[in-house]
């Protein structure tokens, strides 16, 4: 029996084809889509940028240090006792102080929140780098699915068909009870290779709106076609690693984390450089109630230093009263009288045994950063792994897709026979199910040889830490794909019909 059989299978198969399923919210993407959205929903870019700013404010803060720090200060007492006069003194004074030399501590505290700065942008790069990775895998995957999903959706309705005419040659006494058992098996071969798809393809789509912190309700329809719309060129085998590897965010935060180390060392091994700070006052005062009427002024010089573990303070401060009677506060003493005229004070303080753990810091700081060197040399050597994995699978990759062209083309020769005997009577539907079943097999071949080559440039672009385009490995272009598949689409070599009719 001759049915009017019209294969066109593959065309069916494009993005352009795929049908809205359900109802709901649906989002068209493409690569770039996807991409954007991964990277603006992202909870861990927003707070790596966010954490920017603490950097410039800790920096500021810092700078503050060197300028002179200002203050406005009061002191009032007011005395009254039984069987005695009664005493009553106001004084109010500027203050200014001035750290003149801390031994660069300041300086490289600056350094400090600087290079902290940068290890955050290079935080921000390293996470965005492997977001944009994660999401374009899971992007491919769920492109793969999608077309796999598509092409068995369509072959089940054909067989839906096939299955009918095959009971109707059964009841005719055409088709033996074994032929139709068989042709049945054959159709649930497909089925399950169907249900399959459509499992993968929900998980992929789930898999995808995770990376792209999307609301589960919301459905994606791809833009893009995996064999239609991406151009694949050979991989070339003139790629210095070494040159791409300096280029690393990874490596370049390695480094920073390396010099940040030693700056915070430079800090510690500063530990006995004397900090000296200058300050004088400015006021007025009054043995009475106010206003104050007699002017105050001085000046001091401190100085700390650190010998070991005992820490020293010092202090010299002189000032002049213009006249009446002052009250000198001196830190430990309390408050003494001074009289017209100059008045001076100094005092050393000794601490002895005051700071045990600077030795044990200055050795952890050492630790720190030899462990930071050692790991940047496992990081070096890891990164150079990663990419030659990266290029092992690009060339395997390659290599599939040039034999999976070949069994396509072959199955495809087979398939384009089998459909001619099936037209004429010469062939059963078992076995014309036999070849439809090898065309898709090979087909699914080679789409996950498509993704797999896809999917390896971006690792490999991601372990060399350029973008995908400054590998020129892929190209998409809207409906050029260079695969077999698409060639010949557009050739029309899977239009049957008209070849049958014409003869």
């Amino acid at each position: 029996m001759k049915l009017n059989y019209i294969f066109l299978l593959f065309f069916c198969f494009s993005v352009s084809l795929y049908s809205l399923e359900d109802s709901g919210e649906v989002l068209l993407v493409d690569s770039v889509d996807i991409e954007e959205i991964a990277l603006t929903n992202s909870v861990i870019l927003h707070s790596i940028t966010d954490r920017r700013g603490i950097f410039k404010m800790i920096s500021a803060e810092k700078w503050r240090n060197y300028l002179p720090r200002v203050g406005i200060s009061y002191f009032g007492l007011k005395n009254t006792n039984i069987n005695q006069p009664d005493s009553q003194y106001n004084d109010i004074r500027i203050q200014l102080n001035q750290l003149v030399y801390d031994g660069g501590e300041n300086f490289h505290e600056i350094e400090s929140a600087r290079l902290q700065e940068l290890l955050n942008n290079q935080d921000w790069t390293i996470a965005k780098n492997k977001i944009s990775l994660e999401v374009q895998k899971a992007y491919l995957k769920f492109l793969s699915n999608k077309f796999k999903h598509a092409m068995l959706t369509k072959t089940m309705e054909r067989i839906d068909k096939l299955h009918i005419d095959s009971e109707l040659e059964a009841k005719s006494g055409f088709n033996t009870e074994l032929e139709r058992l068989e042709l049945e098996s054959k159709i649930r071969d497909i089925e399950l290779m169907s249900l399959k798809a459509f499992s993968a393809i929900r998980l992929a789509e789930i898999d995808l709106k995770k990376q792209m912190n999307l609301p589960l309700n919301v459905k994606l329809m791809p833009k893009d076609s995996i064999l239609e719309d991406y151009i694949l060129f050979q991989p070339s085998e003139l790629i210095n690693i070494s040159e791409y590897l300096l280029k690393k965010p990874e490596l370049k935060k390695s480094k920073l984390a390396i010099e940040n180390l030693r700056t915070r060392q430079e800090i510690l091994d500063s530990y006995w450089k004397p900090k000296v700070i200058l300050g004088g006052y400015y006021g007025k005062n009054i043995n009475g109630p106010l206003p104050v009427q007699n002017d105050v002024f001085g000046f001091n010089i401190g100085l700390q230093t650190q010998l070991g573990s005992t820490t020293n303070q010092s202090s010299l401060n002189s000032g002049v009263q213009s006249d009446g009677t002052g009250i000198q506060r001196i830190p430990g003493y309390g408050p003494q009288f001074v009289g017209k005229g100059e008045n001076a004070f100094n005092s050393t303080n000794f601490n002895l045994f005051d700071d045990l753990s600077y030795s044990r810091k200055i050795y952890e700081g050492e630790i720190s950063i030899s462990d930071a060197i050692r790991n940047q040399r496992n990081l070096e050597i890891t990164l150079e792994a990663e990419t030659y994995k990266s290029l092992e699978k690009l060339n395997e990759s390659w290599q599939v897709i040039r034999i999976s062209n070949a069994k396509f083309y072959q199955n495809a020769e087979a398939w384009k026979s089998a459909i001619l005997k099936f037209e004429r009577g010469f062939m059963k539907s078992s076995e014309l199910l036999n070849f439809e079943s090898e065309l898709l097999r090979s087909l699914d071949d080679l789409c996950l040889g498509y993704s797999s080559y896809i999917e390896a440039t971006y690792e490999l672009a991601y372990n060399l830490g350029v973008s995908n385009d400054e590998l020129l490995l892929v190209r998409k272009e809207k409906s050029k794909g260079n695969s077999i598949f698409n060639e010949l689409m557009k050739a029309g070599y899977f239009d049957v019909k008209g070849k049958v009719d014409q003869k």
